[in-house]
Order: C-alpha cells, then structure tokens, then sequence
C-alpha cells in the first residue's frame, strides 16, 4: 500500500491526541492528497456525505513491535486486553481507523482537492492510506455492545484554565483545546498531583497538574520549532 494523502492537524507530537476520533468534534484537520491522486474525479460526490471513514498509518509506531495483550489507559494501564479487543496503536500492522465529520471538499488550485474534517485523532502529516464515506444504514448499529469500554468512556476532567493563559491561544483553538486537556493526556498509570506535563498543541506548549479528576493549566509558550 502507499500513502494516497497525508492530513495536517495541529499535533506535532503523539502526547495529548484524543485515543479517539470524534471525542473533540472541534479539533480541525486538513487531508491534502498526494500529487498522483489530486484529481477531482476522485472526490466526485464524497460533498454528499456528512462522515468519512478514514483509514490511516501508525507511522510513528513502526519500530515499537507489538504483544499480544495491551494496557489499555483507560483501565488504569494495569489490566491487560487482547490486542484485537482494544484500539491501540501497537498492532501486528499498523492501520487506524477514524470516523471524522466531513466539513468541506474544497479544490484548491495548488494542492488539487483538499479535505477539511473534524474530530480528528492523528498526529500532524500522517499517512492517509485510503478514505471510505460513512453510511448510516450499514455503519451504525445502536444496539452494538460496548465491552469494557462502556465503564471509561464519559472520563472527563474539569478543566480549569486562567483566563490570562487561555487568551494567549488563537480564539479559534480555545475550546478544542480545553477538551483535548479533559479527555486526561496523561499515561494511564501516572497518577503524581505534583508533575508537570505538557500538551504541543496549535504551535503551543500547555504545561498543565492533575489532582483529583481536576487539570489545572499552570503554563503556557510559544513553541520555536515551526509547527502551528
């Protein structure tokens, strides 16, 4: 296989990605096509959906190897799981799949047709290895069981984040940044209330404490590396 686009988000680094897609439906990402397949034909009707499956490359997990059970962090990082039963990134081959919310099929000039999606959980330039529209009749199953998931997934932390920090974020990055924070960063198995732990988000650092489900932003900078 080979990568048909890449997608441009505002994570340069994997710490802080929601560990899934949707979890921050205002987290804005951009798909822009490899110059082979920037050809209008191939986009032709994909306007009509409202999602989009997105099939996509752990290229930064490459080298990690993977087990056969996992920790996931939502259990604590201390039960195991069957690989197959859970979402992690550590896989016998590297494929994630993603349902984002299609904003806009724009054609650009420069870049052929461009994607602008929400909800996305990938890291900035990740390889896009194919995209498939989401069809309700198929794709949604109400009655789905849920596993262990169905205890961790309305984790949320309170957020509290100082209004003199919040501001030195561009107004559009504001909330999706304070609920990429609540969705919890951290390792599963890190607990300590006195650490400091930081976000790359948006061309910032958010350095940030948690203690007892509340995260407090104790930081904020300009990052000087050119992503943002």
């Amino acid at each position: 296989m080979e990568p048909i686009a890449h997608i441009r988000t505002d994570f340069p680094e994997k710490f802080g990605i929601p560990r899934q897609s949707g979890l921050v439906d205002g987290l804005e990402g951009r798909i822009v096509f490899e110059p082979k397949f920037r050809h209008p034909d191939a986009v032709r009707g994909l306007e009509q959906f409202s999602h989009i499956w997105i099939l996509w490359q752990f290229s930064e997990n490459e080298k990690a190897g993977w087990s056969f059970t996992v920790r996931p962090p939502r259990l604590g990082g201390n039960t195991r799981m069957g690989v197959f039963a859970t979402r992690s990134p550590f896989r016998p081959n590297g494929i994630g799949l993603s349902c984002v919310r299609l904003k806009s099929v724009e054609l650009t000039e420069r870049e052929g047709p461009v994607l602008t999606v929400l909800g996305a959980d990938m890291m900035d330039n990740t390889p896009i290895l194919d995209i498939k529209p989401y069809i309700p009749l198929a794709d949604c199953h109400p009655e789905a069981s849920e596993g262990f998931t169905r205890e961790t997934g309305k984790y949320a932390l309170q957020v509290e984040f100082p209004e003199e920090l919040l501001k030195q974020l561009p107004a559009d990055r504001r909330e999706a940044a304070v609920s990429v924070l609540s969705q919890d960063p951290r390792p599963g198995y890190s607990s300590d209330p006195e650490r400091i732990y930081g976000v790359a988000f948006a061309g910032y650092d958010i350095k940030f404490r948690v203690k007892d489900d509340v995260l407090t932003v104790c930081g904020i900078e300009k990052r000087q590396d050119g992503h943002g």
